[in-house]
């Protein structure tokens, strides 16, 4: 677009030159009267002239005035606060850069202080007078005047003072949209009378109009030759057409336009050809986009403000309703000369040329393109919008630091209106390093980190670490890396280490699979140093501007391979208790709920089991230092969200590169409820860390829930008896203990129970679980429930005890003893035969053995009894000692954990060894020489390797060797007849039993059983009858009522029994 040779036709060195740019001008500006806002004294605030400006820009950006020949014209008004008095010398160039009103802001409390305000207002007229077409002074005193335009009373302005003021006593201003109307009206007709007088001007007479930078070409030349006569009409008609587009005439600016482009372009007058072609595309856009740009009230000129560049677009400044653009048809019929849509590029396109051939153009060139791009930008042509900012780079102009921030800043923003993200991060990033940089007076550090901040979101950067994939791809890393070093450097500069740390932070967290092995070290290293100034936190920082930085943690740092939630000690988990429950009657049930509108939602990161509130709750981690030097991890802990939960500190050392290490983190949960873990908290190279598992990786859930229950109790059991060298690892199991009994011997285990939690033990409840069959089990383990209920409520440090009483009893023996026809008879001596053999059997062998016992009486005794008699070793069976193991389990509970039905269990592991003492292998009874007593025999047999005493009457004993048998006749008293038959003999006796079954259903089946003894022999029937008769509950049925029954079934013939006499 430029020239490559620039065509430079005027002197080395000008003297006047428009030196202060404004980057925020639009094409609608060449239409709009110039208007200076400016406060004057110390007194009036810079709030209270914010609101006046307010109210003036809202009143006067667009206005209508009614001419002299009864058209309405639409006006427009610009207001700015700043204006170079160098940039009114362009004013005869393009008459929109004139300053034609000023407006001045005052408050005065005395006479000297509204002298003050006049003068000052006063020397503001002088500075801009030569194209200042008129003035108003808006001035706040203590009393209110008599006239608007007059002063209070007792106050005068002084006679120097030409202006017409405005007189106000508070800052309402009730009238100030009437006087900026009014004073707007003034201005226009001004303006009017300008026009009409240029146009009346003889075509021969006509001045020659000159830039600033030209006056000292045209020095000695001859004004008279055709070619200036020529130059001097285009210009002037160039002129003419400014001054109708100002004065709301497009169609007139346009035919002037026009006339001018075909007079300038004969006699090569580049420059000003350039100005027509820029002035023709500005009337062409008012009428065909005349709602483009305006957006915001006020446009503050960008040339002279202090501390920031100008970052608001000025725009449609007045809230009355904007007309709607017209349709190219209609306007072309009215208009001939204007330009369509595709040919206002290609103009500004021609003028941007003819600018750039001079030197001195430079910053009306920057404009032009600027204009021609926010044109582009309303036509939606994206590309040709950026070949226009991409020419407004290779311009080369001498601007201060300052000129070029505001010139980078609108790059920033042009490019940001269409897309260019980068584009417009890269422009900011230049503008950030204009404002520390070697040239620039007044380095400001803080507005270079702000705008590095804004430069953040075209390189793809966000500094919410949320915003971030877990991959890291979302942008240019190693861009990203660099800028984010940039926000470091800026950030210390500026003396703000906090911002250092979280920028630090946030690059180990997001960049980390970026960096080097060295960059990782280093960035490490560098944190740690400037963390020791501001410790970092995960919390968001506030910026002065009202910027919020997002907290940033560091979550590779140490990198966590295992999160895992542990349930409690077997002996200390939670148990439902399990409750009886009742019968309501018949149910129904489906496995299935189909259309039901009650769905479980049923959590993946739920756990299976229960934490108790109070009580210590683990989590298990594991941790790898990927750093090469020793990293310090502290105050590591969980976090949680839900019920109040206390968490334990935990600090560990992880050495270089190294892991993963084992890491336990604690806590207790203090209320009832679901309790969610969420991750857990760091303090590492001077940095607090939240490490939330949804942002880290390898984690199997976003967060665990877990339930938390009432507080339990909590016991220690300890026995009296010593604890088993080994035992199985069952669950519960607390302790153990170990001993041995001989056969009959029976031992007292005192156990101790111990309160070690907070909560008081309301209930205990006592059980055994071993191998054993219920029968044997209560033999051998016994305890009073009574005597450990007395003891009970068990409060907090207190100690409870009970015995537990452990008999010998031998597994084979009580089974055998229930069966001693099929067992018992296999170990015995073959002359004691079995009593439960065939009647005649016995009562041979009775014979016999009365027979060989009776010889060993003894005559001693008061009573007959028989000696006990030696047998031989090998009929003795061998037996080894049997080992019983068993699990005292001891349920308890107490307080809002029983209400809510939890207990807790613990066992005690129990080894008995049975080591067998006398075994009675067989027995058999015989008769006694007194029908009061008979002999029962046993064969006994002594199991250990010693000598034994065996006493089995009040006074005889016998000595047995070891694994000797012996016999012995135990004489036991009869039971008296008297108590088992009747007072008088009866014969022909009849006994009913009677059995009741409720209801019988068809072809259903009853089963009854009952046992008669018989003390007599002879021979019985069973009669077996059926009746359907039906009685009130719990009433007795005598026999005869059974037999008087209406429907009776008998069973035929009755069942004949035979009782033998032995």
């Amino acid at each position: 677009m430029r020239s490559a040779i620039s065509v430079i036709l005027s002197s080395p060195v000008p003297d006047n030159k428009m030196s202060h740019p404004d980057y925020e001008q639009t094409a609608h500006d060449h239409a709009a009267l110039l208007l200076l806002l400016r406060p004057v004294g110390t007194q009036i605030k810079p709030k209270t002239v914010s609101r006046l400006c307010e109210r003036i820009v809202k009143a006067g950006s667009r206005f209508s005035v009614s001419d002299s020949s009864g058209g309405t014209r639409e006006i427009l008004a610009r207001f700015v606060r700043e204006h170079p008095v160098e940039n009114n010398d362009w004013g005869d160039f393009q008459t929109h850069r004139r300053l034609l009103g000023l407006i001045t802001f005052g408050k005065y409390d005395n006479q000297t202080e509204l002298n003050e305000l006049c003068r000052l207002h006063e020397t503001l007229k002088v500075k801009y007078s030569s194209t200042l077409y008129d003035s108003r002074a808006i001035l706040f005193g203590p009393l209110e005047s008599n006239g608007r335009h007059e002063p209070p009373p007792d106050y005068t302005t002084p006679n120097n003072f030409k202006t017409r003021a405005i007189f106000y006593a508070d800052e309402a201003c009730p009238d100030l949209e009437t006087q900026t109307a009014e004073y707007l009206n003034f201005l226009f007709w001004i303006l009017e009378s300008k026009r009409l007088e240029r146009s009346r001007e003889k075509i021969d007479r006509v001045a020659l109009l000159l830039a600033p930078f030209e006056k000292k070409d045209f020095i000695g030349l001859d004004l008279e030759s055709r070619n200036n006569k020529k130059r001097c009409v285009g210009r002037m008609t160039k002129h003419l057409g400014d001054l109708c587009l100002q004065a709301g005439l497009p169609a007139d600016a346009l035919n002037n336009y026009n006339s001018a482009a075909n007079i300038l372009q004969a006699v090569n007058d580049w420059l000003w050809l350039g100005a027509t072609y820029e002035g023709l595309c500005a009337a062409s856009v008012l009428v065909l986009y005349p709602n483009m740009c305006r957006s915001l009230p006020l446009q503050r000129n960008s040339s002279l403000q202090e501390g920031s560049p100008s970052k608001q677009r000025r725009g449609s400044q007045a809230l009355t309703v904007l007309p709607a653009p017209p349709s190219i048809d209609m306007v072309k019929a009215s208009m001939p000369h204007i330009l369509l849509p595709e040919e206002i590029s290609k103009k500004y396109r021609e003028a941007i040329v003819h600018y750039s051939k001079y030197q001195y153009a430079g910053i009306i060139e920057t404009e032009a393109s600027f204009k021609a791009t926010r044109i582009s930008i309303e036509q939606n042509c994206t590309l040709q919008a950026a070949s226009y900012l991409n020419n407004v780079i290779l311009i080369n102009l001498p601007l201060s630091e300052q000129e070029k921030i505001d010139r980078f800043t609108t790059l920033s923003n042009l490019y940001t209106s269409f897309g260019f993200d980068r584009k417009a991060s890269f422009c900011l990033r230049l503008a950030a390093t204009r404002h520390v940089s070697q040239n620039n007076p007044n380095p400001d550090w803080q507005q270079c980190y702000n705008l590095m901040l804004q430069a953040t979101s075209g390189f793809k950067l966000s500094l919410d670490p949320v915003d971030v994939p877990s991959d890291g791809q979302r942008g240019w890393p190693a861009i990203q890396i660099q800028i984010i070093n940039e926000l470091v450097a800026a950030a210390n500069r500026m003396g703000n280490p906090a911002l250092a740390t979280r920028h630090l932070t946030f690059l180990l967290q997001t960049m980390y699979n970026h960096l080097t092995l060295t960059e990782r070290k280093d960035i490490a290293l560098q944190l740690q140093n400037v963390s020791q100034q501001c410790e970092g936190a995960p919390v968001p920082l506030v910026l002065d501007s009202g910027t919020v930085i997002p907290p940033a943690n560091l979550l590779n740092i140490p990198k966590t391979k295992l999160f895992t939630l542990k349930n409690m000690q077997p002996h200390l988990q939670p148990q439902k208790i399990e409750r009886v429950k009742e019968d309501h009657g018949p149910f129904l049930f489906t496995p299935i709920n189909f259309g039901s509108l009650e769905r479980k939602n049923t959590l993946k990161s739920k756990v299976d089991y229960l934490w108790v509130e109070g009580d210590i709750c683990e989590v298990l981690m594991q941790l790898i230092n990927p750093l090469p030097f020793e990293l310090h991890v502290s105050n590591m802990r969980l976090l949680t969200n839900g019920i109040v939960f206390e968490s334990i500190p935990e600090s560990i050392n992880l050495p270089a590169e190294s892991g993963p290490i084992a890491v336990t983190l604690a806590g207790r949960p203090k209320e009832v409820g679901d309790l969610e873990i969420l991750g857990f908290s760091t303090h590492t190279l001077g940095v607090k860390s939240n490490c939330r598992l949804r942002y880290m990786e390898g984690m199997l859930h976003p967060q665990y829930t877990v339930e938390v229950i009432p507080a339990l109790p909590r016991i220690d059991v300890a026995t009296s008896l010593p604890q088993t060298a080994s035992f199985s690892s069952g669950d519960n199991i607390v302790t153990s203990a170990s001993i041995s009994l001989y056969g009959g011997e029976s031992a007292e285990c005192t156990v101790t129970i111990t309160n070690a939690g907070q909560v008081p033990i309301e209930m205990i409840e006592l059980s055994v679980q071993s191998a054993l069959d219920a029968l044997t089990e209560s033999k051998i383990f016994k305890w009073s429930d009574e005597n450990l209920m007395t003891q009970l409520p068990l409060q907090p440090g207190s100690i409870s005890s009970f015995f537990l009483k452990n008999l010998f009893s031998d597994v084979t023996s009580s089974t055998c003893l229930s069966q001693p026809s099929s067992l018992m008879s296999h170990s015995g001596h073959s002359s004691l035969p079995s009593r439960l053999s065939s009647p005649s059997h016995h009562t041979k062998r009775q014979s016999e053995l009365t027979s060989s016992f009776r010889s060993g009486i003894s005559s001693h005794s008061g009573h007959s009894s028989l000696a006990s008699t030696r047998l031989s070793k090998l009929a003795i069976p061998l037996h080894t000692s049997n080992i019983i193991e068993g699990q005292l389990k001891i349920k308890y509970s107490g307080d809002a954990g029983l209400i809510n039905g939890y207990c807790r269990v613990s066992s005690v592991f129990i080894t008995i060894e049975m080591l067998p003492s006398v075994q009675i292998t067989n027995w058999d009874v015989l008769p006694a020489e007194t029908p009061v007593q008979f002999y029962l025999v046993l064969d006994v047999s002594n199991m250990t390797n010693h000598e034994m005493e065996l006493h089995y009457t009040q006074n005889k004993c016998i000595y047995m060797e070891g694994k000797e048998p012996c016999r012995i006749p135990v004489p036991v008293d009869r039971c008296p007849l008297n108590k088992l038959s009747m007072d008088i003999l009866k014969c022909n006796v009849r006994h009913t039993i009677l059995l009741f079954c409720a209801y019988l259903l068809e072809y259903g089946r009853a089963y009854h059983e009952c046992r008669v003894v018989f003390f007599t022999s002879g021979q019985y029937k069973i009669d077996i009858q059926c009746s359907s008769k039906e009685s009130a509950p719990n009433s007795p049925i005598l026999y005869s009522e059974l037999i008087n029954a209406g429907h009776t079934w008998r069973y035929i013939p009755p069942i004949e029994i035979t009782v033998d006499d032995y």
